[in-house]
């Protein structure tokens, strides 16, 4: 047996990807998984540390790393039920420019300025004083009603708090989930599933 290591983030609704690597089982039944659940991308650490390969929300870039793109959806602003902004139906980004995002001194500055729409801005983001590192932490903040955040749409619903709500941001980025490997990584598996990814992602955008 083959055991390819998988890491994802944790805490996060990735089922909707599971369909891609149930058809690889099924083509490769000598390969087995190890599902590796990470934190947000730290400064300094490996993207990918001991997995093979990663599926990961808009990582950022790495030397040494290749990506797909397997899905590419809107965006959306998650806040606290009880937030002025929860009255809306939905935001524009000019809306939340001046809100306060869930903060974290580690995490890997390119990550957080995407989801905190720094580029929009001008200007790095006003972010709370918790050391956010994964996406439990950050929906507590968020639900605490101390800061918004952003994800993709498909998202919204598999978030499980009961404290929040999702509205579209209609001129927001494009959220992309990637498939990444280690760009000298030749070996057949990975290459595999690599190639059996892009087919899987000219299948759906066909559809």
């Amino acid at each position: 047996m083959t055991v390819l290591t998988v890491a994802f983030d944790s805490r996060l609704p990735y089922a909707r990807f599971g369909p891609l690597f149930h058809v690889f089982r099924l083509e490769q039944p000598q390969v087995t998984f190890d599902w590796l659940p990470v934190g947000f991308p730290q400064s300094g650490c490996a993207l990918l540390g001991r997995a093979d390969v990663g599926l990961f929300l808009h990582p950022p870039n790495a030397q040494a790393l290749s990506g797909l793109t397997i899905d590419a959806s809107p965006m959306v602003v998650v806040m606290a039920v009880g937030h002025q902004l929860a009255r809306h139906h939905e935001l524009s980004v000019a809306e939340i420019l001046d809100e306060s995002f869930p903060g974290g001194p580690s995490l890997q500055p390119e990550w957080r300025a995407f989801w905190t729409l720094d580029e929009q801005r001008g200007a790095p983001a006003k972010c709370t004083d918790d050391d956010v590192r994964n996406a439990e932490e950050g929906l507590a903040v968020v639900a605490s009603g101390r800061a918004i955040a952003t994800v993709p749409d498909w998202m919204a619903n598999g978030l499980s708090h009961p404290g929040v709500v999702a509205l579209p941001l209609r001129d927001g980025p494009r959220v992309e989930t990637r498939l990444v490997w280690r760009s000298r990584d030749d070996r057949p598996v990975v290459r595999s599933l690599v190639e059996l990814a892009a087919a899987w992602t000219d299948r759906d955008r066909a559809n």
